[in-house]
C-alpha cells in the first residue's frame, strides 16, 4: 500500500486502483433469480468511479453527511458497490443487515441502526406500511419507485465529471456497520471503524496476496470491497448468496473458465459442491492459482478433494469471525499432512496482526489484569481470545454485549471472546476444539465436541454428526449415508466410550441443519429446538 496518498479512509485505496488502472475490468456480476442468472453486468473501475462520483452528488442534493447512517438491503450489484463507497468516501456510513435472519430480527437491526434512510428494492420497501420501524425513514428503491418510496435511478444525475470526494477518517469514525445474528437475543451491530477496515484490507492482503493480475471469484461479497481496494479484477460467481450449497456447480465451473479467473474463495458447503462436479466429470482446472475457504471448518477429505481437482493451487484455510478476520490460516498441505483427529482442527499459526490468548474467561471480567490465573498454557484447551488492530473494538450502541465479549486491554485495544475453545499446539500453531457454548458435560467432567465428531465423521457410512449436551444426557445427531445397523452402531460406541461417553441418545436425522449464511455450519441452537420438542422423547439410549 502506498501511504503517501492514505487519508484513514477506507474508500482511498480503491480511488487510488481506480486512477492507476481506469480501463481494467473492476466487476462482473450475474443478475441471479435464485440460482438461475437472467444476465450480467460489468464495469472498468473508471465507470465505477463515475458511478461513485454521481452517487455522492445525489447525496449532497439530498443533505446527507459524514456520520448519517443509511441501511442497504441489496444483491450484489455494481450500485451496491458503488452506493457503499461513495457513501465511506464521505463519511456516511453504510448499514449492512442479513436478510438471513428473520423477519423479526431484521425489524430489530433495523430499530438499532439508527437510520435516516434505507435502499433497497421495490419488493421489500413496499412493505413498510407492515414495518413500523420504517415509517420515518426516508425510503428508495433502486429499481422503481412507488406509493410512499422514490427510486433511486430516477433521481441520480445521467453524467458527472465530478471527482469523488474523500474525506480524511480517524482511528474510531465509523466505516460501515454489518447486523448478523447471534443464537440468540437481538442480533448485534459490529462497529467497522475504517482504522478497522484498512487494517483487515492489509491483513488479508499478507496473507493472500494482492497481485493487480489476479482474477478472484469469490462466495464472499464483502471480499468485493478488498478485491476493489487491490485493483483486482472481481468475477462474482453465479449463485444464490442465500443458498450458497444449492449453487449449480456445472454453470460456474463454465463461468470460472471463460472469465480467466485465477482464484477462488468460498465456505466449505460452496466450494465443495466445486469440487464434486469436477470430480464427477474427471476434471481439473490447472489455471486456478489460489483456493482459500473459510466461515466453517473444513475437513481433511475436502482439502484433499481440493488439490486434486485445482492441482496447481495455493489451498489455504483461514479461520476468522465477524469481528477478528482474519486470526489464523494454515497451508491445505500443511494440513493435510499434520491433522491430528484427537485435537480438533487445525486452523495454523496467528496472523502476525494478532495477539491470540487461550484462557478460562469469568462473566466478571472486565479488564485484561482479570484474565491472569485462567490463562492456559500449551497443550490446554480454553476459549479463544484475540486481539489487533483489525479487530473491532465494540458493538453499535451495545453496552451489554460489549460488556459480554470485549475486554479492555492496557494497549487501548480489547481482547475479543470468540466462543471458540481451542489450544495451542508444541509449534504455537492453533487448533479449535468446539465452541464454549457447546461444550459436553458427563459426570461433572467437560468433553470437546470436534475431536469427537471427527472420529465419528471419519466413519466410511456416516455423512455428519453432531452432539449435544442437555440437562444432563448426551444427544448423537447422526446424518448417514446407510441405514443404521449393528455393525455402524458398534463402531459409534467405541469412538465414544473412548472419548469417556458412556450413554448417549441417538437420533437419525435426512440432513443436520446447517447456517443460513454460509451453509456449513452445523446450526446447534437448532438441534436444541429439536430436543426441547416431543421428537426425541422415543428415543432409545446407546450404552457405551
Amino acid at each position: 500500500m502506498n501511504e503517501t496518498y492514505h487519508n484513514g479512509n477506507m474508500a482511498a485505496d480503491f480511488i487510488y486502483q481506480a486512477n492507476r488502472f481506469p480501463n481494467k475490468l473492476a466487476l462482473k456480476i450475474p443478475v441471479m433469480d435464485k440460482q438461475d442468472c437472467l444476465s450480467e453486468e460489468s464495469c472498468t473501475y473508471a465507470e465505477l468511479l463515475n458511478l461513485v462520483s454521481r452517487y455522492q452528488q445525489l447525496w449532497r442534493i439530498k443533505g446527507w453527511k459524514a456520520t448519517d447512517r443509511v441501511i442497504i438491503i441489496l444483491k450484489p450489484s455494481q450500485h451496491l458497490y458503488a452506493i457503499a463507497l461513495s457513501m465511506t468516501a464521505i463519511g456516511i456510513i453504510p448499514v449492512f443487515i442479513d436478510t438471513g435472519m428473520g423477519r423479526k430480527k431484521i425489524q430489530m437491526a433495523i430499530q438499532d441502526a439508527n437510520a435516516k434512510a434505507i435502499i433497497s428494492l421495490s419488493a421489500l420497501v413496499k412493505l413498510f406500511w407492515f414495518i413500523p420501524s420504517l415509517w420515518r425513514l426516508e425510503r428508495l428503491a433502486l429499481d422503481k419507485p412507488g406509493i410512499g418510496y422514490g427510486g433511486i435511478l430516477q433521481q441520480l444525475v445521467l453524467k458527472t465529471t465530478a471527482v469523488p470526494i474523500c474525506i480524511a477518517r480517524n482511528n474510531t469514525d465509523h466505516g460501515l456497520i454489518t447486523f448478523t445474528s447471534g443464537s440468540t437475543g437481538r442480533p448485534k451491530g459490529a462497529d467497522r471503524t475504517h482504522s478497522s477496515l484498512v487494517n483487515q484490507h492489509r491483513a488479508i492482503s499478507l496473507l493472500e496476496g494482492d497481485s493487480g493480475n489476479a482474477v478472484d471469484s469469490p462466495c464472499f461479497p464483502m471480499i468485493v470491497l478488498h478485491n476493489l481496494s487491490c485493483g483486482m479484477s472481481t468475477i462474482i460467481p453465479k449463485v444464490d448468496f442465500a443458498d450458497p450449497a444449492g449453487v449449480n456447480a456445472g454453470i460456474v465451473i463454465e463461468q470460472l473458465k471463460e472469465a480467466d479467473v485465477t482464484q477462488i474463495s468460498g465456505a466449505p458447503a460452496y466450494i465443495s459442491k466445486l469440487v464434486d462436479w469436477l470430480l464427477s466429470h474427471n476434471q481439473s482446472m490447472t489455471d486456478i492459482g489460489q483456493v482459500v475457504v473459510g466461515g466453517a471448518t473444513v475437513s481433511v477429505e475436502l482439502a484433499k478433494r481440493i488439490l486434486q481437482v485445482f492441482p496447481n493451487a495455493h489451498g489455504i484455510i483461514i479461520y476468522g469471525s465477524t469481528e477478528a478476520e482474519p486470526i489464523s490460516t494454515i497451508d491445505m498441505k500443511t494440513y493435510i499432512t499434520d491433522h491430528n483427529q484427537a485435537d480438533g482442527y487445525l486452523v495454523g499459526t496467528p496472523h502476525e496482526f494478532c495477539d491470540v490468548l487461550i484462557a478460562d474467561v469469568s462473566d466478571d471480567c472486565c479488564h485484561e489484569s482479570s484474565l491472569g490465573l485462567g490463562m492456559k498454557k500449551q497443550g490446554q484447551v480454553g476459549e479463544i481470545l484475540v486481539s489487533g488492530v483489525h479487530v473491532l473494538q465494540q458493538y453499535l450502541d451495545n453496552p451489554s454485549a460489549n460488556r459480554e465479549n470485549k475486554i479492555p486491554r492496557n494497549n487501548g485495544l480489547v481482547w475479543h471472546r470468540t466462543g471458540d475453545t481451542g489450544l495451542f499446539d508444541t509449534q504455537g500453531r492453533l487448533w479449535l476444539t468446539g465452541r464454549v457454548k457447546d461444550i459436553i458435560y458427563v459426570n461433572n467432567e467437560t468433553l470437546q465436541a470436534y475431536p469427537i465428531e471427527r472420529g465419528l465423521d471419519a466413519l466410511k457410512d456416516v455423512t455428519r454428526t453432531a452432539l449435544i449436551s442437555h440437562e444432563n444426557r448426551v444427544y448423537l445427531f447422526l446424518q448417514l449415508k446407510t441405514e443404521i445397523n449393528i455393525g455402524l452402531q458398534v463402531q459409534i460406541q467405541k469412538i465414544l466410550r473412548q472419548s469417556g461417553i458412556q450413554q448417549v441418545l441417538p437420533l437419525v436425522l435426512s440432513k443436520i441443519p446447517v447456517d443460513g449464511r454460509h451453509n456449513s455450519k452445523i446450526d446447534r441452537p437448532m438441534l436444541r429446538v429439536y430436543i426441547l420438542s416431543s421428537k426425541t422423547s422415543n428415543a432409545e439410549t446407546w450404552s457405551c
